[in-house]
């Protein structure tokens, strides 16, 4: 089973990116976390991904990175 988060922010940032929309996706297939994060309007993203030993510590892993975001000014846009 697949569960994906995807988060939204408005960049705040003064290299001239100020008021573009940066997401931040998480992806868990299994025992693997696929982290992906850049600006909305770009197709193309930077991308991690994390392998676990069990499913339950993928999930721990992956909630902890959303909670982590949300802290950060980044809101919950949409999960599957």
């Amino acid at each position: 089973m697949t569960t994906k988060w995807c988060l939204l922010k408005v960049s705040d940032g003064d290299r001239g990116a100020n008021g573009k929309k940066k997401v931040y996706e998480v992806v868990i297939t299994g025992t693997t976390v696929t982290m992906s994060w850049g600006m909305a309007e770009k197709p193309s993203r930077q991308t991690k991904v994390m392998t676990f030993a069990t499913e339950g510590r993928a999930r721990q892993e992956a909630l902890s990175k959303v909670w982590e975001k949300q802290g950060t000014g980044y809101e919950l846009a949409y999960s599957v």
